[in-house]
């Protein structure tokens, strides 16, 4: 009796254990990182398996450090809030606890008390988007290339790493759509496809000197480093008193987009916000053609008096 009891038992406890693992359910429990290089050494290769992209990976880096070298290596519940507590900045916080999520459940695998500090909501702030005749006058005192990476930004949605990555066998002569579905690729960014105006097209197509770009060829678009946008952007700020970066020109293309009546949802396809998974169980939704009618509702908005 004693025995079909235990065996009963047995059955029991390995039938919860298949849930647990279906559940992906991990026992809470803390620890203490003696070798902090080697765990952070670890984490960043954990993270490139994820397909994190750089810059998420540099500051989830920069916060995994600061927290071991704060907490001396002791990863308990008490030392991720007296961690937090360090800094009153909410965005700071936030910022922290994304990274720590990931290291303390997802790669030490310490179960998931890590998601009782939850994110702190903040008002977003309203951002004061500018006139077209502020942005003409802005755009013209870039220098050139960097004033057709700005057209780029501003009629496309794209980042600016993208939009700095493009070849000319990602842009479609027929429709100006640009296919940046191999450009930008991690957990929570997934390029799409988007399209740049006609006069922006004309104004890339003249700087080469050409008509339309041979299929033949491949070559990248342009050659300037995002730092150095960034420096032609802070200048053309303090000469015109006027400020404005590279990501406020996405934003404008997010809002003109709205104005437009194109639903968040192609909206964030354009801007790489929509996951893969969506984009492939939906993809007629999302098409060349579909985005392409979208994206027509919006070019007049985007197009400007020479």
């Amino acid at each position: 009796m004693s025995l079909e009891i235990n065996e009963k038992l047995n059955h029991i406890l390995q039938d919860l254990e298949l849930i647990k693992n279906q559940l992906k359910i991990v026992p809470n429990r803390d620890t203490t990182i003696d070798n902090h290089k080697s765990s952070i050494s670890e984490y960043e290769n954990f993270a490139k398996e994820l397909k994190l992209d750089e810059k998420t990976i540099t500051n989830h880096l920069s916060t995994i450090s600061r927290f071991l070298v704060h907490s001396k290596g002791v990863i308990t519940a008490n030392s991720v809030k007296e961690f937090l507590d360090s800094n009153d900045s909410l965005s700071w916080k936030s910022n922290q606890i994304k990274a720590l999520r990931k290291y303390i459940r997802d790669f030490l695998k310490l179960g998931n008390w890590i998601d009782e500090f939850k994110f702190s909501k903040t008002k977003a702030k309203l951002k004061e988007i500018p006139s077209d005749e502020t942005l003409i006058k802005f755009l013209n005192a870039l220098p050139q290339q960097t004033q057709i990476i700005a057209l780029f930004l501003l009629t496309s949605g794209l980042r600016l790493g993208e939009v700095l990555s493009l070849q000319t066998t990602n842009i479609t002569n027929e429709t100006n759509m640009i296919d940046a579905t191999q450009i930008h690729e991690g957990s929570t960014k997934h390029s799409w496809i988007s399209f740049v105006t006609q006069q922006t097209i004309n104004i890339l197509y003249g700087y080469f000197g050409v008509s339309s770009f041979d299929s033949n060829d491949n070559f990248n678009l342009f050659s300037h480093s995002s730092r150095l946008v960034q420096n032609h952007f802070e200048k053309a700020s303090e000469q015109l008193v006027i400020k404005l970066n590279p990501h406020m020109l996405r934003t404008i293309f997010t809002e003109k987009c709205t104005i437009s009546g194109i639903k968040d949802k192609y909206i964030d396809a354009f801007c790489g916000r929509t996951p893969q998974s969506v984009l492939a169980k939906n993809y007629t939704d999302y098409s060349p053609a579909s985005l392409k009618r979208e994206y027509e509702k919006v070019e007049a908005l985007l197009t400007f008096e020479s």
